[in-house]
């Protein structure tokens, strides 16, 4: 229905969006992020609010060359950091030998039940999986993956800000992601689903648009308990915010 992307395969697990991760280009793109010295504003506020114990055990999914990697390891953190890109992985691993870097998929990783008390999921990963179940399927991995009362930290395009969008100096942006997402016609059938064709540095890559209301609800879909919506702001208008880190935890209940 939706063309060759195949986004209503529901029983397949799309590998797209992680070939276009897997180029030169791409390393070169990751690994010039790692320059900024800080962990991005909302992930800093929800690690420094939420990751209380810098001895604790922290999985950084979808790691890239490592960018949050190596700042949580700088902090203290016994961090691990998987993706799906091999070649990402081995660069973090050149720029970072002292940290465990893998390659995995966290719909299928190499851990067992309780194994951290962290994950963290930045810069948009999980909106690059599809369809929506593998979604699922990635969500109720991390809660498996999470010690009881464990706490997971992770940003989702805000199909909210498109429209009303926050802080105002990001009006050219939103309007830019109307046209990119709703009128060009590579997003004409999509007009009814999640997912949408967006152009990226890299080229044009599938993504999932979520809200807060939605995205709590997917959340408690899988187990977790949503905790905070962080943003750049603190207040009200926070929900509004074109990436909002979203927080959750494992329940004691839930954990078992």
């Amino acid at each position: 229905m939706f063309g060759k992307m195949g986004i209503e395969e529901s029983g397949k697990r799309d590998t797209d969006n992680g070939g276009l991760f897997a180029d030169q280009d791409a390393i070169e793109l990751y690994a010039d992020r790692i320059r900024d010295p800080e962990l991005f504003p909302q992930e800093r506020k929800a690690v420094e609010r939420y990751f209380t114990d810098t001895n604790a055990s922290v999985l950084d999914v979808g790691c890239g060359v490592g960018r949050v990697s190596h700042l949580l390891d700088e902090r203290g953190f016994d961090t691990t950091g998987i993706d799906v890109s091999e070649p990402l992985v081995a660069k973090a691993r050149s720029l970072f030998p002292g940290i465990d870097f893998r390659t995995a998929d966290i719909r299928d990783p190499p851990f067992g039940a309780a194994s951290f008390d962290y994950v963290v999921f930045s810069w948009f990963g999980l909106d690059y999986i599809r369809p929506e179940s593998e979604r699922i399927a990635a969500l109720r991995q991390i809660k498996r993956l999470l010690k009881p009362s464990g706490v997971v930290v992770f940003s989702s395009h805000n199909q909210w800000h498109s429209f009303v969008p926050v802080p105002f100096d990001t009006i050219r942006r939103a309007i830019g992601d109307v046209v990119d997402l709703y009128l060009r016609k590579k997003n004409h059938r999509r007009i009814l689903s999640r997912y949408k064709i967006e152009s990226v540095p890299l080229g044009e890559v599938e993504i999932y648009l979520s809200n807060p209301i939605h995205q709590w609800g997917q959340l408690r879909e899988c187990g977790l308990t949503p905790l905070d919506v962080v943003g750049k702001r603190d207040g009200l208008l926070r929900f509004l915010e074109r990436q909002p880190h979203y927080v959750a935890k494992n329940s004691k209940a839930n954990g078992q």
